[in-house]
């Protein structure tokens, strides 16, 4: 796209996000009605807040916080792991503090109910 003049660019973008975005289908569905609890509940005996209070209802992202519904299984585990280890965050992110408390059990669980989210 470094090719592209300013115009283009814009186009290509606003092309782009017209496009519905479809559920990845990718995670373990035994898992996913976990994962759909910690969403939207949290865990409160880890001061873990919902992620719905950030990311939106149906992961659909709010203003600069991402979209999570519907992205692949491998990569939002990959994500909440790497956050865990402090790794691959901006500066001033909650994620890295909030994936710390979460265990394997749950990050597969949230990992799987996303991608099924649409």
């Amino acid at each position: 796209v470094a090719a592209l003049s300013p115009a283009a660019a814009r186009d290509l973008a606003n092309y782009l996000a017209s496009i519905p975005p479809k559920p990845a289908n990718d995670g373990d569905s035994a898992l996913a009605s976990k994962g759909k609890r910690i969403f939207m509940e949290g865990i409160p005996e880890a001061n873990i807040v919902s992620c719905y209070a950030c990311h939106g209802p149906n992961g659909e992202g709010v203003r600069d916080i991402p979209r999570l519904g519907g992205l692949a299984y491998f990569y939002v585990k990959a994500r909440l792991e790497q956050w865990g280890q402090g790794y691959h965050s901006t500066a001033g992110s909650p994620m890295p503090l909030v994936a710390s408390h979460l265990g394997p059990d749950e990050i597969e669980a949230l990992a799987s109910y996303l991608s099924f989210v649409k």
